[in-house]
């Protein structure tokens, strides 16, 4: 199992519903971890200002993407109910990883 930190800020949502993307984030990134094993240690950022949603990663000490992946808002929220949603998110997670990894 993946070694997952997740530093999150919100400006706009909720409690609740903050805990709720918490979870979502951590358990898919753990899915990409396993899955994939192209990484063990993941430091993550999350940070939604206005309703707007960016996410940075350090894997295995690596971070060659300066650039936050721009999640919206209400594809993590379907993403909590939907399997289709959350499929999208974890390819988009995927993609961005792989451009952590200097592999795309």
């Amino acid at each position: 199992m993946a070694d997952i930190t997740l530093t999150a800020a919100f400006s706009t949502i909720p409690g609740p519903e903050q805990e709720a993307i918490r979870r979502l984030l951590v358990e898919t990134i753990e899915q990409i971890a396993q899955e994939d094993r192209s990484f063990t240690r993941a430091k993550i950022v999350f940070t939604e200002s206005d309703e707007r949603c960016g996410l940075t990663a350090e894997l295995d000490g690596v971070k060659r993407e300066g650039v936050p992946l721009p999640i919206e808002l209400d594809q993590l929220e379907d993403a909590q109910t939907a399997p289709g949603p959350r499929a999208q998110l974890k390819e988009a997670l995927r993609r961005y990883f792989k451009r952590v990894m200097g592999q795309a």
